[in-house]
């Protein structure tokens, strides 16, 4: 997304450093592959605004809803006329009409088999997140490998990206760097600002801090590309640094920045915060969108921050901003939707099968967090079809990424027998190794486990205790409490 946005004043850029030999033929093939753009990309902000909740539509297909879909595919095609890569007004389009944030796939599909690009781009990406390994020349992905094809050879610099790491990696096609080079340089060619980061990335000339000087990276600052400023600011050796390079990528309109600033400055000057966190949200920043929906649902009234800032209480505005963001594939989003879908929180109606799929959907997303909500859910049956086998691989998955909770989970399968042979033991060495890591809640579990025995496993009340007080050490009477309530009502974990 290109966008241009005047907020801070520029610092000065850095001067190029001298060209080696491979940086001087680096840059004769800048001239000749990606001529400098003759215009910038234009300015595009949407100011949002959601009507109250309304019932979930009873039919949420595309052919219930025939209005609203024929805005939906001009807002597509206008997506793809612009070459940006910026679902937000079509999401919003499905939001509104069906209230059902899981619509936006079948829509999105239906325009996809009509030829639309943008759709196109939008399912063959989605299907071509996290593709495990014994996947990558399954015919589901070259399926979707299609779909972007299809896309990038209609013009649409996004997919051609997407296309180019597809050739590179050989996901549902054969390896063929000439071939993934060529897309990615006719990407390059348009002036979009995102290929032309991207490329930087993947040709390794942008990787560190002291990039920012090749003349081929301080090109494209010149440029104002925003997108490697950001990148930059991540690098940055320290604050003031760091700040400067979002300053200039705020400046010319990038989101994230935007929405970075704002978070750093939320307690020292939330008048300020909240002022660049509603510009990154008419630009579209799903964090930003996630953030200002939290605030509105979950933060206190009565804070000073709040209030100064003029942020005002209003779930049903908040619920919704929060939705657009999860149809972003913001995975905070998503496990917080699980959640208040799961209780029955903040306006929305308990509904145990839905808050499966937000966590599913974040997981899919590669979000361990949201993976582990999904693992337990299968695991135990929690208002779906009880599916042992693959709630343990959801939460294999989960353990594998660093989630402590996940490993508590797969002790907590080996100590009941779910799934896995009854195995107190090894429970226990599941959850030893848990605590090791600092997770000091696992003494719960292993007092527990320890106290009602079992399972190869000899009960132990007096080591029982002597876990509950290594707990306490850190948890105060909280380690105490838990565990009078795990022995009163048993080990029922739930997400």
């Amino acid at each position: 997304m290109t966008r241009f946005l005047p907020i801070l004043a520029l610092a000065a850029l850095p001067a190029a450093a001298q060209q080696s030999p491979e940086d001087a033929a680096f840059s004769a093939a800048l001239k000749e592959f990606l001529p400098a753009p003759a215009t910038a990309m234009p300015v595009r902000k949407t100011e949002l605004t959601f009507t109250p909740d309304t019932p979930r539509a009873a039919d949420t297909t595309p052919a219930a809803h025939p209005e609203a879909y024929a805005r939906f595919v001009d807002a597509l095609n206008e997506i793809t006329r612009q070459n940006i890569y910026d679902f937000c007004q079509p999401l919003r389009i499905v939001l509104e009409a069906t209230n059902d944030e899981f619509a936006a796939l079948d829509w999105m599909e239906q325009a996809a088999a009509g030829g639309n690009p943008a759709a196109c781009q939008y399912v063959g990406d989605r299907r071509l997140s996290n593709v495990p390994r014994n996947k990558i020349q399954a015919p589901e992905t070259k399926e979707a490998y299609a779909l972007v094809r299809k896309a990038a050879d209609a013009g649409y610099d996004a997919a051609k990206i997407n296309v180019c790491m597809c050739m590179q990696m050989g996901i549902g096609t054969k390896k063929d760097e000439d071939a993934a080079n060529k897309y990615i340089f006719d990407a390059c060619k348009s002036g979009n600002m995102i290929p032309r980061y991207k490329w930087l990335q993947m040709s390794g000339r942008l990787a560190s801090w002291e990039d920012r000087e090749r003349p081929e990276v301080a090109a494209e600052i010149k440029r104002g590309n925003h997108h490697v400023l950001f990148y930059l600011s991540n690098k940055a050796p320290n604050a003031q640094e760091r700040i400067g390079m979002l300053r200039q990528a705020a400046e010319k309109g990038n989101a994230e920045a935007l929405y970075t600033l704002s978070a750093l400055s939320s307690e020292k000057a939330p008048k300020e915060s909240f002022t660049l966190l509603k510009e990154a949200v008419r630009l579209h920043s799903a964090d930003a969108l996630y953030a200002l929906g939290i605030a509105m649902t979950e933060g206190d009234p009565a804070s000073p921050i709040l209030q100064e800032a003029g942020v005002q209480h209003n779930d049903s505005a908040g619920r919704a901003f929060i939705k657009l963001a999860a149809m972003m594939n913001h995975v905070g989003a998503s496990f917080w939707l699980g959640s208040m879908s799961y209780r029955g929180k903040c306006g929305m109606a308990e509904d145990k099968e839905r808050a499966f799929r937000y966590f599913d959907h974040g997981a899919m997303q590669g979000n361990a967090t949201c993976g582990t909500a999904a693992g337990i859910m299968l695991l135990r049956g929690l208002g779906i079809p009880q599916d042992a086998r693959k709630g343990l691989y959801y939460l294999n998955v989960a353990a594998n990424a660093g989630v402590p909770h996940a490993v508590i989970m797969l002790a907590y399968a080996q100590h009941t027998g779910t799934g896995l042979p009854a195995d107190s033991k090894a429970a226990m060495k599941l959850l030893q190794e848990v605590a090791a890591m600092g997770q000091k809640h696992a003494y719960i579990y292993m007092a527990y486990i320890t106290a009602k025995g079992g399972n190869k496993l000899p009960a132990d009340p007096k080591m029982a205790a002597h876990y509950v007080r290594i707990a306490s050490l850190d948890m105060k009477d909280a380690a105490q409490k838990m565990y009078d309530q795990l022995m009163a009502e048993g080990w029922t974990p739930e997400p």
